[in-house]
């Protein structure tokens, strides 16, 4: 994959995600909706969470570095604790992050090299991959989830 194909991914899925919130009402948002427990706020904070560690790893690399990134080791642990610490952010704060997360995640891409984003040894399987499971896909994974519950809630 190269930049401009994980580039547009990226904006493509995040215009999906960015839309389907956009329709929801706040009652929607903040009502525990999906399957797991969470409401869309939650899972917006979720996705704002692994956008922002992305981002962080991609800049690393872009200086040369390889991160560190325990979350990866403990997922779950990971999403226990970004759920706790957003859990009492207002809604405006979390739609605001997630803003944030993604100009992150957008400038760190643009940022890398083609050869970066091909290298499969730092990760051990290629940077766009893995940056792509931390933003386009995870924008659609999340959309299914929130059009699941508004077609379920619609019945």
């Amino acid at each position: 994959m190269t930049k401009a194909e994980l580039l547009a991914a990226i904006r493509r899925d995040r215009a999906t995600l960015d839309t389907l919130v956009a329709s929801l009402t706040e009652a929607q948002m903040i009502a525990p909706a999906l399957d797991t427990g969470w409401s869309i706020k939650d899972a917006i904070a979720h996705i704002s969470a692994w956008e922002s560690r992305c981002a962080r790893w991609l800049e690393l690399v872009s200086l040369g570095v390889t991160p560190d990134r325990p979350e990866v080791n403990d997922v779950d642990g990971a999403n226990a604790r970004d759920y706790a610490a957003a859990k009492q952010q207002p809604l405006s704060s979390v739609l605001a992050s997630s803003r944030d997360a993604h100009a992150a995640m957008v400038r760190s891409v643009e940022a890398l090299s083609e050869a970066d984003l091909a290298d499969e040894e730092r990760f051990g399987w290629p940077t766009c991959q893995m940056a792509s499971s931390n933003s386009d896909e995870h924008y659609r994974e999340h959309v299914e989830q929130i059009q699941a519950w508004l077609t379920h809630k619609g019945e």
